[in-house]
């Protein structure tokens, strides 16, 4: 039993199929085949159902996979100390975010990661909030940047900024150039929609049964780009993180060509927040890590935040509002 051989396995497991775990692992489907093929003829057991649309594991792979993370976890941590002795900070940082976070805030922490730390290797994993925290609690991420994540008291949760999420509009529609509307002015309007399971768009549906209007999306989906690209064809209006229409509108919601932000109702807002656990040590590169994600949250331009301060607050995992 060879420890590429249990890495093989894992990325099967956890991705339900052997394309996905080899376009994970930057490796063919029959390579990873060959090397489960050969743990199961070392165990002389089936370690995984193959008979369904998704792959999953028998009760011996059960019991493998929980075995082989927990030797995974042990060589990668291994080497991260031993980098770290005779390199400074150093080491693999693996990251879990979701879509609009990763494109429009992380890039510039990692860039500054780079420049200051050459030798860490950060990988990002790019899933919803739900499948980001399943990887943060089954090891497969050491810290998650997440928007609103659910209390749970094994994790440290700490608010990176604070962010305005705005109603926005394309260029036909009515609302377009307008400062500001009633909310009464929402009902019936068309709306474009994060799927239900997003915690952003769940924020949103709150907001809206508070002010009295009901949505029911023309469209759902999952990616905040998606969302973005239908509301400036006209499809519809969105609940958008400021973040993700930063370069389309200016901050103040004047219209720069494709999009406007209007106001409605009380100032809406989420939280990005960094996600860890409380009880493990952390090595160097993920201390790097989180003090530059603090440093880029205090400066970040489009912070909205009544105390004035987009970040910074600690919070134990218990009953939190985030």
């Amino acid at each position: 039993m060879e420890l590429h051989q249990l890495n093989c396995f894992l990325a099967v497991v956890e991705e339900g199929s052997f394309n996905r775990a080899a376009s994970r692992l930057h490796k063919t489907q029959p390579a990873i085949s060959y090397q489960v093929k050969q743990l199961e003829a070392e165990l002389g057991m089936p370690l995984l159902h193959r008979g369904g649309r998704r792959i999953s594991p028998t009760a011996a792979g059960n019991v493998l996979a929980q075995h082989a993370q927990e030797i995974v976890d042990v060589v990668r941590r291994s080497r991260q100390a031993i980098a770290s002795l005779s390199e400074g900070i150093a080491g693999e940082l693996r990251i879990g975010t979701v879509n609009s976070v990763g494109i429009h805030f992380l890039p510039d922490v990692l860039q500054a990661m780079r420049e200051k730390y050459p030798l860490v290797l950060p990988t990002v994993l790019y899933r919803d909030s739900p499948a980001i925290m399943d990887a943060l609690l089954s090891n497969r991420v050491d810290l998650a940047l997440v928007a609103n994540p659910k209390a749970d008291r094994r994790l440290r949760q700490e608010r990176i900024i604070e962010e305005r999420v705005s109603l926005v509009c394309g260029p036909s529609h009515p609302f377009f150039g307008r400062d500001a509307v009633r909310p009464s002015e929402l009902k019936g309007e068309q709306f474009v929609s994060l799927t239900p399971e997003n915690p952003t768009a769940e924020l949103v549906r709150d907001f809206l049964a508070r002010l009295g209007v009901d949505m029911h999306p023309v469209v759902s989906t999952d990616n905040v780009e998606t969302v973005k690209k239908m509301v400036e064809i006209g499809l519809g209006v969105a609940f958008l993180p400021d973040m993700v229409t930063s370069q389309d509108i200016t901050c103040a919601g004047e219209p720069m060509g494709r999009l406007a932000r209007v106001e409605v109702g009380p100032p809406l807002s989420r939280s990005i927040v960094l996600v860890s656990w409380k009880k493990v040590e952390r090595p160097p590169a993920v201390i790097a890590f989180e003090e530059e994600l603090r440093k880029h949250g205090r400066c970040w331009k489009g912070c909205f935040s009544e105390s004035g301060d987009g970040g910074g607050v600690d919070r134990d995992g218990g009953d939190s509002n985030l």
